[in-house]
């Protein structure tokens, strides 16, 4: 399944128009870009639904426990259409068992080792976010990543992240990624290439001849 990572609309609008992508995700620095807070994602959520979206990714943040938790609790009674981020630290990890318990799902992000994959399946995770163009900015291998998440933690689905072209979208996917989000730019190159355009171009020539 695809998923757009991106809070701004006027992206997001012509994009899910076309049916193609299974929901929208963000993080804490997507929805500040489009000018948003978590006091905004009511707001958001509302206009997505609006426009066909079932499925919305959103993170929960704080420095302790009881932050998080409380964090998670107010996005999750956002809907049973809302899954929580959270991130693949000791707090992060903790509170996503304790949400998973709870029965609602939980996709766990920031992801740039396999072990912490593992972690996320004991804690009941439905998947987890590697960050393969970050983690190629690191110096680590991104697409060798899901390789090794989905090797050590198969139960866990791979929702892959940080993607930063086309043809790593691609390569994530061949190396097993179950679903993959992308920001508006990328979603909107999945549509064009050169020698399509060309053909339908003589296509619609040869129609209208």
């Amino acid at each position: 399944m695809l998923y757009i990572d991106s809070a701004e609309r006027d992206e997001l609008a012509p994009l899910l128009e076309t049916g193609l992508f299974a929901g929208v995700t963000t993080n804490p620095l997507i929805l500040r870009k489009a000018g948003l807070g978590a006091d905004g994602l009511p707001a958001l959520l509302d206009w997505l639904r609006a426009r066909g979206v079932s499925r919305f990714f959103a993170q929960a943040t704080g420095e302790t426990r009881e932050e998080v938790r409380a964090s998670a609790t107010r996005i999750l009674d956002l809907g049973e259409d809302v899954v929580v981020k959270l991130v693949a630290t000791r707090v992060g990890l903790s509170v996503a068992r304790e949400v998973t318990e709870r029965g609602r799902e939980v996709l766990v992000t920031a992801v740039y080792h396999p072990t912490q994959a593992v972690l996320a399946e004991a804690a009941g995770a439905r998947a987890v976010a590697p960050y393969v163009g970050r983690a190629g900015d690191a110096g680590r291998d991104g697409v060798e990543l899901v390789r090794s998440i989905i090797a050590v933690a198969p139960r866990t689905r791979v929702l892959a992240a940080s993607i930063r072209s086309v043809d790593q979208l691609t390569e994530v996917m061949r190396a097993g990624a179950h679903e993959v989000t992308v920001s508006t730019q990328i979603a909107q190159a999945l549509f064009d290439d050169e020698l399509t355009a060309r053909a339908a171009d003589e296509f619609e020539t040869i129609a209208n001849a």
